[in-house]
């Protein structure tokens, strides 16, 4: 019994023995859900979008009407950083269709096909009858009408290939890339000029003048070694730099719509003092504007007519007070009203509340205006016979030169040189 227990380890014939080793695993596939994780980086590398992507999806987004204006109107559109010659030209033209070439050629004037004849008088031996022809005057009641053959003439088989390449072509294309790379062509720059002008329509705004946006723009604060600004200019300092002299004449002219008053009175200079350069002015009395003939000639003549003379005088804003004096016809509370309305756009009673800054730089600039200066030439001074064949010899043979304002500018810019 022993020897078959013993035995029956090795030589039991019905169960066999299972190895301990573990058996070899066939390979098997990995499901995509199973898949191992990538690192964290380079999944979300995977998973944002690229900058380029995002605008192709924003742009497919919009529709063909909004792309095409922003590709017109926007500053940062492609057609503001090409050769706007490579994208209009007549080889690109004939690669558009039959019915955008029609369009095109609408657009464009006569002179851009070659169907175009000058048009001369009827008379004229070079006269020739247009390429239309006279439909009244046709004998075939169904053939093309004046309207059609019009057309005909003005389409893409008769248009000129050099217009393309035309300097007036290209400058007016050149122009359009630069407004709109300017923000000129864009809805905001559209809804300014509308409001502009309603504005103007209205009454109620108006462009800045040329002269208050050159003297805003050339504004100079000079100081000096202790902190002061330099002393205003005035006449004295136009002489100074030779810019008046003796023997001119300043001739002052203003109108006063709202007194319909129209004040010409002619001024001359005297005298000027060799050292502070002071003047001595000359004028008619009354409302007489000429001069008398004898202070014209040359040399002056002494004069039997009454003659007016003004002193101590350097400032146009006061030689203007003392010629309204002397005319007499515009009080100088009407003529600070008037100046006071205009500058404040209100009533003349609103604006006389208080003399601001504003009001006084109105009043000193137009008086710098209203005076304008005439001298006499070379040739008029070596020959006084030459003064009446001159042709201002109404003022003694003296052409003009320039208003106060202009060579004050002049002697600003001089003496902010030296």
């Amino acid at each position: 019994m022993s020897e078959l227990e013993g035995g029956s380890s090795s030589a039991t014939p019905g169960r066999p023995r299972r190895s301990t080793r573990a058996p070899a695993k066939t390979p098997t596939k990995i499901p995509a859900a199973a898949a191992p994780v990538a690192s964290t980086a380079r999944q979300k590398e995977k998973q944002k979008p690229k900058a380029s992507a995002t605008r192709d999806l924003a742009g497919a987004a919009k529709s063909p009407a909004e792309r095409l204006e922003y590709l017109l109107t926007s500053p940062k559109s492609k057609l503001t950083k090409v050769d706007i010659a490579e994208v209009i030209n007549y080889a690109n033209f004939l690669e558009l269709s039959e019915e955008a070439q029609n369009r095109l050629c609408a657009l464009l004037p006569e002179t851009a096909f070659d169907t175009y004849v000058s048009s001369v008088c009827l008379s004229h031996p070079d006269y020739q009858r247009p390429f239309s022809g006279n439909a009244g005057e046709s004998m075939d009641v169904d053939g093309p009408t004046q309207d059609q053959l019009a057309e005909l003439a003005r389409g893409p088989a008769t248009l000129d290939p050099a217009v393309f390449t035309s300097p007036f072509f290209l400058s007016a294309a050149h122009t359009f890339q630069d407004h709109q790379f300017s923000s000129w062509l864009g809805r905001k720059a559209s809804e300014d000029l509308a409001k502009f002008e309603e504005g103007t329509r209205a009454g109620e705004m108006h462009a800045d003048w040329k002269d208050d946006v050159w003297e805003r723009d050339h504004q100079k604060l000079e100081v000096g070694a202790k902190g002061k600004k330099p002393a205003a200019l005035d006449m004295t300092a136009l002489a100074r730099c030779g810019l008046l002299q003796q023997g001119d004449i300043l001739a002052y002219k203003r109108a006063f719509p709202s007194l319909n008053v129209n004040v010409e009175k002619d001024v001359l200079i005297e005298s000027i003092d060799p050292q502070s350069y002071a003047m001595v002015f000359a004028l008619a009395p009354g409302t007489r504007g000429a001069l008398p003939r004898a202070l014209l000639a040359n040399p002056p003549t002494e004069c039997a007519e009454t003659v007016l003379s003004m002193t101590d005088i350097a400032d146009p804003v006061a030689l203007e007070r003392g010629v309204l004096d002397v005319d007499g016809r515009v009080r100088a509370s009407d003529k600070y009203e008037l100046d006071a309305a205009a500058c404040s756009n209100g009533p003349p009673a609103a604006a006389t509340n208080g003399a601001g800054d504003d009001i006084r730089n109105l009043i000193s600039v137009r008086a710098w205006k209203a005076f304008t200066v005439w001298r006499k030439r070379d040739e008029v001074t070596a020959s006084p016979q030459a003064v009446f064949q001159s042709a201002g010899h109404l003022r003694g043979g003296r052409e003009c030169v320039a208003t106060l304002f202009y060579l004050r500018g002049c002697c600003s810019g001089s003496s902010s040189s030296t």
